[in-house]
């Protein structure tokens, strides 16, 4: 399908042409060259406009001409011209990454926070950049337009060696690209999914709704569409019962297999550890398992190893039992209140059959 000329003008406005620029590349472009004549035959604007409008093209790269008499102007070929564009990007992107983080002073640990992103692009950019801070897990619930566009972020992640827990709605294809990560992935899918939800390391998530990503509805303009970054604890894993509720119903593609070999992992968030902890008890299996986190009553840190031994979940309480050499001890999640150790991080380290 052949986009109209409105629509082709507002794709060149958006590397940015103003409307009049993209009015005068698009005729260049469609005559396959043209001199000043031709184009104030073409175009309502008057010549010394015109000189402005071309001289600017000149200058941003979209339009040359030639040295003869009378000067022609041929329109630059646009996908090279976005190539010269995504490699200026890329060195400027390298280049404030490193500046920003040399003035960036962080004398004492950020506070909670939620902030509002606007726009497609600032929600976009939000999921890209929360992907890319990652370095042991990712937890995501996303439409499947929205996946297909940060899948190149995922595989990347994968690669720096992430665990990926990822559930992706409607299910449309079979993430091949994925299966040879195996080991660090979770794949599921589901026909309809609760909304968009991407969450680094448990410690910073963006939220949008997933009206502003359905292809059954009329689509939104870019400003009416919005979403949260948010790095508030407590509000982020009230989310993830919600995602968690719908994760465990839905279709699995791709997980790796429970045998010893697939240990040791890391887990930071609590409901997929008991998961984990429970899929390898059907299988005959006793799970070593390290647990980092706090003293519940104390409130002093803690570091333990044992041998989980029960799971329990009733009602909003979910822990499980280890065994250490010094007595049994329950392990709960964030704001573990009736568990002995609140586990920030779990590491099952190996897997033996009972």
């Amino acid at each position: 399908m052949t986009m109209s000329t409105a629509t082709l003008i507002e794709k060149l406005q958006e590397l940015g042409l103003t409307k009049r620029e993209a009015e005068v590349y698009l005729t260049i472009w469609t005559k396959n060259g043209a001199t000043v004549k031709e184009l104030l035959d073409s175009l309502d604007v008057h010549q010394p406009q015109l000189y402005n409008i071309i001289q600017s093209l000149i200058r941003k790269g979209f339009v040359k001409a030639s040295a003869g008499r009378p000067r022609i102007y041929t329109a630059t070929d646009i996908v090279s011209l976005i190539d010269v564009y995504k490699m200026k990007l890329d060195l400027l992107k390298e280049t404030l990454k490193e500046e920003l983080m040399k003035i960036r002073s962080r004398t004492e640990e950020e506070g909670p926070y939620i902030s509002v992103v606007r726009s497609l692009e600032g929600v976009m950019s939000s999921v890209i950049e929360t992907i890319n801070s990652a370095e042991i897990e990712i937890r995501a619930e996303v439409p499947y337009n929205v996946f297909k566009e940060i899948k190149p972020y995922l595989l990347s992640a994968l690669q720096r060696g992430v665990n990926l827990y990822l559930l992706v709605y409607p299910g449309k294809e079979s993430f091949e690209e994925f299966q040879r990560f195996k080991n660090q992935v979770k794949i599921r899918t589901s026909e309809l999914g609760n909304f968009l939800l991407v969450i680094s390391d448990l410690s910073v998530a963006v939220y949008s709704k997933r009206r502003f990503f359905s292809p059954n509805k009329l689509p939104l303009s870019n400003s009416e569409i919005y979403g949260y970054e948010i790095q508030e604890k407590d509000l982020l894993l009230r989310l993830l019962n919600i995602h968690n509720n719908l994760w465990r119903k839905a279709k699995e593609i791709i997980s790796w297999d429970y045998e010893p070999e697939a240990y040791p992992k890391t887990f930071l968030e609590f409901s997929i550890v008991l998961d984990e902890i429970e899929a390898l008890f059907k299988l005959g299996y006793i799970p070593i398992v390290t647990v980092e986190g706090r003293n519940v009553k104390e409130g002093s840190p803690v570091k333990i190893v044992g041998r989980a031994r029960s799971v329990n979940r009733s009602g909003i309480i979910s822990n499980f039992v280890l065994e250490t050499n010094d007595g049994e001890v329950t392990v709960g999640g964030f704001d573990a209140e009736v568990e002995d150790i609140e586990a920030q991080r779990v590491i099952i380290e190996r897997i033996e059959k009972q």
